[in-house]
């Protein structure tokens, strides 16, 4: 079950011990783990709707809910705790058996981890106020009038700097994934980096604030990634694929995020199932 913590996600942080041995009686877990079978830890961030701590102070999320799917498909007993991006990142890094979710895969991780998904597929952009931008598309790099905001570690730090952006000038670094668009509302930063899965929920929060979300520029396209040590079997890995791309093609992903990630990319998840079955037929 998960256990709950404070509201502050720079103080405190959820963990929750996921066991699915405690959904069926103890004599038929006796037989269904494995005795090499240790807990996974399972490290993830602040990052709503996929990843959050609900009312209760407990980690939640369409994200999360579809990794508990798989881990009980699994019978995988696991802790998922929910950290600043950095630390969760370099403790996923550093301990035998643990992982983290959901990150980009680049050339840079690609040896530090072993990968299953993606989970999400999306488009990532420059967001602005409706206020600053009056709703047209414009190339914010033109002026250093313009103060761009990204959370630390983020592999999107590079594409800004690619873009012209500079820390100390024209970039605010920041050490958690929700402080930026915060910034945002309150007017201290001109522009973030958005990914269209949390759009809606982020137009939302603007709106109350009495704005508008708007998009400027498309930065590139994505697909974010469940992180698993290196130590794991590739046999371990090869199965939480095949789990995953099973909730794609039996309608289980599509419940879990119908109406939280957009039809498009849930589309993008099932077909790219579909098509790495092709060449099995």
């Amino acid at each position: 079950m998960y256990r709950k913590c404070g509201l502050s996600l720079r103080c405190a942080s959820a963990a929750v011990l996921f066991s699915t041995a405690m959904l069926f009686s103890l004599a038929a877990s006796a037989g269904a783990l494995q005795p090499e079978q240790s807990v996974l830890h399972l490290y993830t961030e602040y990052s709503p709707p996929g990843e959050y701590l609900d009312s209760n102070g407990e980690v939640a999320g369409a994200t999360v809910e579809l990794i508990k799917l798989l881990l009980q498909r699994l019978d995988q007993p696991a802790t998922i705790e929910l950290l600043p991006w950095a630390r969760a990142l370099e403790r996923a890094q550093l301990e035998p058996n643990s992982g983290v979710f959901e990150t980009v895969r680049n050339q840079e991780r690609e040896t530090r981890f072993k990968w299953v998904g993606p989970l999400k597929m999306h488009t990532i952009g420059l967001y602005g106020r409706n206020d600053v931008f009056n709703g047209r598309q414009i190339n914010p790099i033109v002026s250093n009038n313009y103060l761009a905001c990204e959370y630390r570690k983020s592999v999107h730090v590079n594409t800004l700097k690619r873009l012209g952006f500079a820390e100390g000038r024209n970039l605010v670094l920041t050490v958690n994934h929700g402080d930026c668009f915060k910034l945002l509302v309150k007017g201290r930063v001109q522009l973030v980096v958005l990914n269209e899965a949390g759009f809606a929920e982020r137009q939302l929060q603007m709106q109350q604030a009495g704005y508008d979300l708007v998009f400027l520029q498309p930065l590139n396209q994505v697909r974010l990634y469940l992180a698993l040590s290196v130590d794991i079997d590739d046999s371990v890995i090869s199965r939480w694929q095949q789990v995953l791309e099973q909730s794609y093609l039996d309608g289980s992903m599509r419940a879990l995020y119908q109406g939280v990630y957009s039809e498009q990319m849930i589309n993008r998840l099932e077909q790219f199932a579909i098509e790495r079955q092709m060449p099995l037929q």
